[in-house]
């Protein structure tokens, strides 16, 4: 798309936010954290490579991810956080994503209209899952706040389940089919009440850089929304996959450009 299209894009994009009563947001694979900036920060870069050096160090590496994740408050998606934020700030809004990096915590979206079905680097779960319990990350400070020397990473132990004794994992979909869901489960609650008080309001429906990786979660239920919901505005922005279904022809509209720069390039 040439910019002239891309501005009158986000011109009926501010029309129809304007006239929305509610705004539902999901938030996909374009908006993952890629750590590029990770050598701006040498120590952690130097743990890294020492942990490449040393294989039975790398269950460490989700720690410096964290570290890394909150360290870093720069960044493409966290800028688009931001102009999304200011966006949507005086709506009645609420915000699926997939990302598991909790960058979207760097903007000031109430936390309690964010749902995160994919989990984050926030709690650890059991590594076989022997139970449902969760453990904050934070309760093992010394390997989430800082970045460790090569004495400290050969020296760290690793946290384990208090139940079997075995790994403690971050509660996220890296856990694959060990994951453990009810960390999430009472925003998910959260979402589907709000989602039920919208079906006769105007909505607008943003699926911001969703893909096909996991779309029971935004896209089939978001064009189910937009289908159902006579007074529903439906935008689809993605690099690659933009295309509408012919369903939602008429209340859709697509662009195809990725969902970060479609925000960061948008004059709030």
């Amino acid at each position: 798309m040439d910019k002239s299209d891309i501005l009158e894009k986000h011109k009926l994009l501010a029309q129809k936010l304007e006239e929305a009563q509610v705004v539902l947001v999901g938030i996909g694979e374009e908006f993952n954290e890629n750590f590029e900036d990770i050598d701006k920060l040498p120590m952690l870069q130097s743990a890294l490579e020492h942990i490449e050096a040393n294989p039975e160090l790398e269950w460490i590496i989700p720690f410096l991810e964290k570290y890394y994740i909150e360290s870093n408050g720069k960044g493409r998606s966290i800028e688009a956080y931001g102009k999304l934020y200011e966006l949507i700030r005086e709506k009645d809004y609420f915000i699926v994503t997939t990302c598991i990096d909790g960058n979207i915590e760097k903007a000031d979206f109430d936390k309690e209209r964010i749902v995160e079905p994919c989990g984050s680097y926030k709690l650890l779960q059991c590594s076989e899952k022997c139970s449902a319990a969760l453990f904050p990350a934070e309760s093992f400070a010394g390997l989430t706040g800082h970045v460790l020397s090569n004495e400290e990473l050969d020296a760290a132990k690793r946290p384990v389940c208090p139940s079997c004794g075995r790994p403690l994992v971050f509660n996220n979909i890296l856990c694959e089919n060990n994951y453990v869901e009810e960390g999430y489960k009472p925003q998910w609650e959260k979402y589907t009440g709000w989602l039920q008080r919208t079906l006769n309001k105007k909505i607008c429906v943003l699926e911001l850089g969703v893909g096909m990786n996991m779309p029971g979660i935004i896209r089939w239920p978001f064009e189910k929304v937009a289908f159902y919901n006579e007074k529903a505005a439906f935008f689809r922005i993605n690099g690659t996959l933009h295309h509408m279904t012919k369903e939602l022809e008429e209340k859709g509209v697509s662009v195809g450009v990725n969902a970060v720069d479609f925000l960061n390039g948008y004059k709030v």
